[in-house]
Order: C-alpha cells, then sequence, then structure tokens
C-alpha cells in the first residue's frame, strides 16, 4: 500500500473512531482498564452492529484505499500480486445481533472461562513459568523470561540458544494446548447460556 494510502488510512481511522467513541453505547469493555473494547454502531439501515477498533481499521483501510484508486473487493490481477503491495482480502463479518448479545458475557466472564480452562496450571508448566517471571517484570522486553525459564526448567548457562529453543517449542506446544481447551470452554459457556433453564 503507497504511503498516500497509509496516510489516509490513519486520518479516517482516529476521525471515525472519534466519532464513534463519542456517539455510540460501548458494548464490551477491557476486564483490567475497563476501557471500551467494542461499541453498538447502528447503521444507515438500521441494523445494529458490534464494532472495535479493528473494525473500524478495516472501514478505514477500504475507504482510504478506494479514495486512491484500490479496490479491497476485487483480487489482484498476477502483474499487481506483489506481497506486502496490498490488503486486498474480504474481511469475514461476525458483527450481526447475535454477537452482540454473545460478546460482552464473553468478556464479563474471561476470567471465569481462562481459570476453568487453566485449572490448576499442571499441564503448562513453561507457559506457567512464563507467567511467574513475567509477573516480576518491569519490562517485559528487557526481562529475559524466557533465558530465565530455559534456565529454570533445563538448567546450565543462562541463554543457551539449544534450551532457549526448546523452553520457546514446549511454550508453543502448550499454548496450542491451552488455546483448543479455551475454545472448548467458551463453547460450552455459550451453549449453557443460550439452555432453556430446565435443561442441561
Amino acid at each position: 500500500m503507497s504511503d498516500d494510502v497509509t496516510q489516509d488510512a490513519v486520518l479516517r481511522f482516529a476521525k471515525r473512531l472519534g466519532q464513534i467513541t463519542a456517539n455510540c453505547e460501548t458494548a464490551a469493555v477491557w476486564i483490567g482498564s475497563g476501557e471500551p473494547a467494542s461499541w453498538q454502531y447502528v447503521r444507515r439501515d438500521g441494523e445494529t452492529i458490534v464494532v472495535s477498533r479493528a473494525t473500524v481499521r478495516y472501514w478505514a483501510v477500504r475507504d482510504a484505499a478506494a479514495s486512491n484508486g484500490y479496490r479491497l473487493d476485487v483480487p489482484p490481477d498476477d502483474i499487481d500480486a506483489v506481497p506486502g503491495a496490498q490488503e486486498i482480502r474480504g474481511m469475514p463479518h461476525a458483527d450481526v445481533l447475535p454477537t452482540l448479545a454473545v460478546a460482552p458475557s464473553l468478556a464479563a466472564n474471561s476470567g471465569a472461562i481462562f481459570r476453568t480452562a487453566w485449572e490448576d496450571g499442571s499441564d503448562y508448566p513453561t507457559l506457567g513459568m512464563f507467567l511467574r517471571f513475567g509477573s516480576k517484570a518491569d519490562d517485559l522486553g528487557r526481562a529475559g523470561v524466557i533465558g530465565k525459564t530455559a534456565q529454570a526448567l533445563y538448567g546450565g548457562p543462562r541463554n543457551s540458544s539449544s534450551k532457549v529453543q526448546r523452553t520457546r517449542d514446549a511454550a508453543v506446544r502448550e499454548w496450542r494446548a491451552l488455546t483448543r481447551r479455551l475454545d472448548a470452554v467458551r463453547d460450552e459457556f455459550v451453549y449453557r447460556s443460550v439452555q432453556p433453564s430446565g435443561s442441561a
């Protein structure tokens, strides 16, 4: 994408996000900070959808590209298909009213969902150690969390490349397993929330 499109997209994003935060009702908030995470946006046709910063960013890029001669809904020609040159793919739209009903509930219960999936943490020893070292760090970028974890788990010199790689690989495996478990817990939570109160 050209610099003109990028600059135009940034300006459009800032303007539209300002309008949405000023005029739209909050749909969900971040648990830790209480900052709005999404808003209820009423479209011109009267339908209410949930928009987040990612939605507003997509709209800004789409509109900036269109005003500068690009089309996001048309696949590029072979000549134009240069990696990184265009952001040209359709975005899935999971922004209808059912999402509006479920998203705040999931956000409000995200801690419980995580605790249920995490259990005692014994299935995720590497991630648990990351959390312990990371929680004590003032600056995660300089804390050497992976190196400290590798040394604690496998011994030897700190930041040993083989042990750091082994730790990283273990963390990736654990993260994938935790993600699957989080998805299962969240799906079960949504399923139970839509069941009549008399059935189980």
